[in-house]
């Protein structure tokens, strides 16, 4: 019986190049997200157990100070809450609650106190949730948010904050800002349940691997669909092999 031949077409072999080409390519995509998100996940991790800090204020943004262990002290604007819309916890809609703490100057540190559920949005709802006098809290410092293109233009008016704009938020509030940063608070339990804190996304999923080992199967399953079609007998094989 004759050896069998190959009948690698030009075009299927292009097709398939550049289809293993996009594939590998997906897959080192993957690995390098793989070890830039357990950078991530492991400085988010130290910077949030690291003793805490007051919230630095007359300073410069610094973006390592990012979920770095803070406090902060002052007295409630309940009267100024922002709500930042948009926002789920377990699969409930709702918003986070940013009220500006004020300091002994008269300025504000803006304080992210955490989730709300949207039936919940008027103060008078969660009169618990009205702290009055003197506070310390605690929770990761955060830097401001740039809106991102699918996200709605902030609406001071209507008080709904798709993105955190501290300096829009000051203005709205009417005070200066005593702190490029804004504080996003801890789990702390507080009196009624709300907000609920520990809003912080600390731990983030990290499922790059899972997707790297996909497309790199992918294309070994290409590479092995590839060389199974081309070595197929051709009409011409087959006749020879009766003959």
């Amino acid at each position: 019986m004759p050896l069998l031949k190959t009948r690698p077409s030009l075009a299927m072999k292009i097709s398939a190049g550049l289809s293993l080409i996009i594939l590998l390519g997906l897959g080192s995509w993957q690995v390098d997200r793989l070890f830039w998100k357990k950078d991530l996940i492991e400085m988010r991790q130290a910077q949030a157990q690291m003793p805490p800090i007051a919230v630095p204020t007359d300073t410069v943004l610094d973006p390592d100070m990012a979920f770095r262990a803070a406090y902060a002290e002052g007295r409630y604007l309940n009267d100024q809450e922002k709500y930042l819309m948009a926002r789920t916890r377990r699969g409930n809609v709702g918003f986070q609650l940013i009220t500006p703490l004020e300091q002994e100057d008269g300025r504000i540190i803006l304080v992210n106190r955490g989730w709300v559920p949207q039936d919940y949005r008027e103060p008078e709802t969660r009169p618990d949730s009205l702290i009055e006098g003197p506070v310390r809290v605690s929770g990761v410092l955060r830097l401001p948010s740039e809106k991102h293109w699918a996200q709605p233009e902030n609406d001071a008016i209507r008080n709904q904050w798709f993105y955190v704009d501290v300096n829009h938020m000051a203005e709205d509030t009417g005070a200066d800002l005593a702190s490029p940063y804004y504080l996003e608070l801890d789990d702390t339990p507080i009196p009624g349940g709300l907000p609920i804190g520990g809003q912080a996304k600390v731990e983030l999923p990290n499922n790059h691997l899972e997707y790297a080992i996909t497309w790199y199967s992918l294309a070994l399953t290409l590479i092995v669909i590839f060389v199974l079609y081309h070595r197929r007998p051709s009409s011409d094989d087959e006749k020879d092999a009766q003959a």
